[in-house]
């Protein structure tokens, strides 16, 4: 600030003060007051500002001298500079400016076209730039239709094929900057837009003849938003190098996720976000030869471009690997004219099919860039050299456009491969050819909804069975084989033969593929304690995670199948004359949204406990009621109310005249009929919160609920007046802080009728043995009551048995003497030494994320929706154990009867070697095995450390409850199959396991 501004300031608003010299009124004296007081701030301020307006000491390595482009340009097109107000990296462009630019510039050039594809949570436009030539953009429809020809060479002739390869141009997508603090992509794909438009030189204009060149400058605005908002309230006078500064590392949650933070980077396969599902569209659109991803790493590293390393996806088209060579070779000639360090095949494995390399299963050649991170200025690496974020977006700008030039030398030859890979798949000698997908009937239409959707936008061929179809050597979920069974009528059939067979077999295929020699490098990297090489998840069957049941089903199923159509079915209310009240179906997941959306528009409701009948139709528990007796007080129109609530969640609310159930079947009157209290839900945030457990609760929330609900900072958890919830919900952590004072607060509002929600780590941290706050238990803190769970677990078993036991010995006269009792047959007790030693070595080989099989105690009300074999992803995530003072909701590992002649095997054996059956810490009940594994990697180690382990607990303290999970059941918003016990959690929590709702 200049002296002449800063005296016009101060003398205005001393002529403001004086104006009131006589003050008449309270009013005129309180604005006196407050110019007097807003006076003196701003020359305290001023002066503060003044004296710390240093100029930064010279730092001459922050001034890289390198150019970023060169050659010939237009001068009718606008410089990125003029726009930005800075060269380009010199600074990182905000969301605004990078929208401000493209727009600009596109209007100004008949070589682009603008697209916007999506809006983000926060409502700002996501685009693409589509560059090539004026002839070429001119014929783009004509281009599109081409391309999309040689993706289904069905019927397509080989002429005519070689005639269309000539004709197209090479396509190409340069997406950057999913990850809102990898800010570099996105700047240097404003120079290459600059570049591109506005270049007069001959290799550009050549080109340009040769491809379309469609660039996604910035995949996550909201991040990048957020990440440059935190840039500028830690940016300090002088630059920082130091990659420790806050500046560099920024503030929870960082900018790295979207809106709801979630990364973005990982929603490919399961179109969860609004970014995704436009992005998926556009690329599925345009079929690119050419993806990549322009990402950011470790800010101490240097630059990594594809190949990647093993693991590597068996349903990959082979040819892409040989042409991540070719362009990688390019790539590295470029990096080495310049003298700039790079590396390839190290960090990055290629298993995970959730990232933009999804488009790599379409045929495209996906390329991932990684730059070390740099948050403007520039970053002292090791040795002491300083690399600049300019250099950085240099690094970018170079792989672009020499991948480019790569493309368009061996466009054709690409195309020629991906055809050839395209008949492939279709042709009877593939793998895909005698393979059927089956998902059987459900009455969760919203969850089934939700996979046709996720199937639909990748372009699928969806069928239905039009009739029962007999089949042999169905495979199930589980792993196991049915001889003789039938696909029932309405079954969703999606055969693998199908123009994106590849994609098709990597989401749905129960198994994911490993090789043996990358099994063995994984061991050895675990026993030499250098940890997992597995970079995510190793499971991620769409079916699975649905929670749907599914099959693989080998043969043609030919005209049995018509092409899908959704079934339609009336929503709203379906009322009947003189209707006592409605039911919403409890099965459908968005019955959980019904019932908190009602309560929260006033509307009193009650939740079916136990299966009913009603006016001769069935419904499950978990289904809501609404009575017009509950509701006699509500103002409004009751049945409108009912209506409109059921169709926007498109749900029907059947009417029914009668109250009364036959038989045993619970009465409108009884109590499984069990009044529900609205949730008033708080999430516990920031701090040692995990933001992407947080993210998917509050994501959870807001999409499948849609009530108001709050979000707690962690560290003033002490002082704020909890009474004004009766949930609350800690997300899982990457350390819980909690301390003696929290512990009793938390302790104080359970016990008075709160129901907390405590998930992963957070549930650990409050299993520690030294808070006595819940019996739920870490493995490593059972060793010395071990059998004390077994029994647990026993009882459990034996209370889910048919059979009463020995009937003769119940209805002797005489006492028997000889009674059989579980502890007889339970394996030999270890001693906790052992038990200690084995659980360290176990430890070493949790999964990084595999599928589970879980079974469901129906007779909990946390399992509505649930059928009796949940799949469950689990990660590394604590191991629970709970004994008879908890309750056991869900639990790893399915009971499967074991075949007689088998089990009559085994039991001749158990006998000659005097042992009883068990599985890690457990004994198995006679005649029956755990299923455990449904897909991913898992070592026989962590398989018998997490064998009936607790997956969902649920435990009574003082009027309240505490809930458990082990591992987040909302992870990435995709598993709808455990997150539906997170909607019971939060919805119904609040009635059926809090005696006394607490009053704020």
């Amino acid at each position: 600030m200049n002296d002449m501004c800063y005296t016009s300031i101060v003398s205005f608003l001393f002529s403001l003060f004086f104006a009131f010299d006589k003050p008449e009124t309270r009013g005129q004296q309180m604005l006196k007051s407050a110019l007097l007081i807003f006076t003196i701030n701003t020359i305290v301020s001023t002066l503060v500002f003044a004296e710390t307006s240093l100029s930064p000491t010279p730092m001459d390595e922050l001034d890289y001298t390198q150019p970023l482009l060169s050659g010939n340009y237009n001068p009718d097109i606008t410089t990125p500079s003029s726009v930005l107000g800075f060269p380009v990296g010199r600074k990182t462009a905000s969301p605004a400016q990078i929208v401000d630019f493209i727009t600009h510039a596109s209007s100004q050039s008949d070589r682009a076209m603008l697209v916007e594809y999506a809006r983000s949570h926060e409502d700002r436009p996501l685009y693409y730039v589509v560059i090539s030539s004026a002839d070429n953009l001119a014929r783009l429809d004509s281009i599109k239709a081409g391309v999309q020809r040689l993706s289904d060479p069905r019927g397509l002739s080989a002429d005519d094929a070689s005639v269309l390869i000539n004709d197209l141009p090479a396509i190409a997508w340069m997406a950057y900057s999913i990850h809102g603090n990898e800010t570099s992509g996105a700047d240097s794909a404003l120079a290459t837009i600059y570049h591109l438009l506005a270049s007069t030189d001959e290799d550009i204009v050549s080109l340009l003849d040769r491809s379309i060149v469609i660039i996604d400058p910035s995949q996550n605005p909201d991040g990048r938003a957020r990440f440059i908002k935190a840039v500028e309230e830690l940016r300090g006078l002088t630059p920082s190098v130091d990659n420790q500064s806050m500046l560099h590392t920024q503030y929870w949650p960082g900018g790295r996720y979207n809106h709801y933070l979630f990364d973005l980077n990982r929603d490919f396969i399961h179109g969860v976000h609004p970014e995704t599902r436009g992005r998926v569209r556009a690329i599925n659109e345009w079929h690119p030869q050419l993806v990549i991803d322009g990402h950011e790493m470790g800010s101490l590293s240097t630059y990594h471009f594809s190949p990647p390393r093993q693991p590597i996806n068996a349903h990959l088209p082979p040819a892409l690997a040989r042409w991540g060579l070719a362009f990688a070779k390019d790539q590295a000639r470029a990096f080495d004219q310049r003298g700039w360090p790079y590396f390839n095949g190290e960090n990055y494995d290629d298993l995970y099919p959730g990232y933009t390399t999804y488009s790599q299963y379409r045929g495209a050649l996906n390329i991932l860039y990684e730059q070390a991170r740099i948050a403007e200025d520039g970053v002292r690496r090791r040795g002491g050299i300083i690399t600049t974020y300019q250099e950085s977006v240099h690094h970018q700008l170079v792989s672009t456009l020499t991948n480019l030039q790569t493309l368009a030398e061996q466009s054709k030859n690409l195309y020629r491969d991906y055809v050839a890979d395209r008949r492939f798949v279709l042709s009877s000698r593939s793998p895909y050819a005698d393979r059927n997908f089956v998902i059987l009937p459900t009455d969760n239409h919203s969850r089934l909804q939700s996979f046709v959707d996720t199937m639909e936008l990748q372009g699928f061929e969806l069928y239905s069975a039009n009739q029962d179809i007999s089949v042999s050597n169905a495979l199930t979920q589980l792993g196991s084989t049915i001889d003789k069974s039938t696909i029932p009528k309405g079954s969703i059939v999606l055969p693998n033969r199908q123009p994106e067979a590849r994609l098709l077999a990597t989401m749905l295929e129960f198994e994911t593929t490993i090789t043996p020699a990358t099994l063995l490098k994984e061991r050895q990297s675990i026993l030499r304690g250098e940890g997992s090489l597995m970079y995510d998840v190793t499971a991620w069957n769409i079916t699975m995670l649905h929670g749907l049941e599914a099959w693989t089903v080998s043969g043609d199923l030919g005209n049995r199948l018509d092409p899908y159509r959704a079934v339609s079915s009336e929503s709203g209310l379906s009322d009947v004359d003189h209707s006592i009240g409605w039911v919403v179906n409890g099965n459908d997941d968005h019955s959980v949204g019904f019932a908190a959306r009602g309560m929260e528009l006033g509307l009193k409701l009650r939740v079916i406990n136990k299966s009913a009948e009603l006016d001769g139709k069935t419904y499950p528990r978990g289904s809501v009621v609404v009575t017009r007796n509950d509701n006699s007080s509500y103002s409004g129109d009751l049945a409108g109310t009912v209506g409109a609530l059921a169709r926007e969640l498109e749900l029907t609310a059947q009417g029914f005249a009668s109250g009364t159930g036959p038989g045993d079947l619970p009465d409108v009157g009884g109590r499984y009929f069990v009044p529900l209290e609205p949730p008033r839900i708080a999430i516990i945030t920031q701090g040692g919160m995990s933001p992407l457990d947080v993210g998917a609760t509050w994501h959870t929330v807001d999409k499948y609920l849609g009530i108001r609900h709050s979000q707690l900072d962690q560290s003033r958890l002490g002082s704020f007046d909890l009474r004004r919830y009766n949930v609350l919900v800690m997300p899982d952590s990457r350390s819980a802080r909690l301390t003696d004072k929290t512990i009793r607060k938390l302790a104080g509002w359970v016990e008075n009728g709160g129901t907390l929600i405590a998930v992963g780590r957070s549930a650990a941290a409050l299993s520690a043995v030294e808070w006595k706050f819940t019996a739920v238990r870490q493995i490593a803190d059972t060793f010395e009551a071990r059998d004390k769970y077994d029994l647990a677990l026993q009882r459990e078993w034996l209370a889910d048995q048919d059979a009463v036991g020995n009937l003769p010995q119940v209805w002797a006269n005489v006492a028997p003497e000889d009674v059989s009792y579980p502890w007889q047959t339970s394996a030999k007790k270890t001693d906790k030494t052992a038990l200690k030693k084995q659980d360290d070595w176990q430890k070493m080989f949790m999964p990084s994320g595999v599928l589970l099989s879980a079974r469901s105690n129906h007779d909990h009300w946390l399992t509505y929706g649930t059928g009796a074999v949940l799949p469950v992803l689990f990660g590394n995530a604590p191991v629970l154990m709970t004994d008879s003072k908890s309750e056991t909701a869900v639990r790893l590992g399915v009971l499967t009867q074991i075949d007689a002649n088998r089990w009559k095997d085994i039991k001749t054996q158990m006998v000659k070697d005097k042992t009883a059956r068990k599985i890690g810490w457990s004994s198995l009940p006679d005649e029956h095995e755990l299923t455990l594994r449904m897909s991913g990697l898992l070592w026989p180690e962590a398989a018998q450390r997490l064998a009936n382990a607790a997956y969902l607990t649920r435990e009574a303290k003082g009027n309240g409850q505490v809930i458990l999970f082990a591992d987040t059941p909302a992870f990435r918003g995709s598993t709808l199959g455990t997150n539906r016990l997170l909607l019971n959690a939060l919805v119904y929590g609040p009635a059926l396991g809090a005696d006394h709702p607490i009053v704020p």
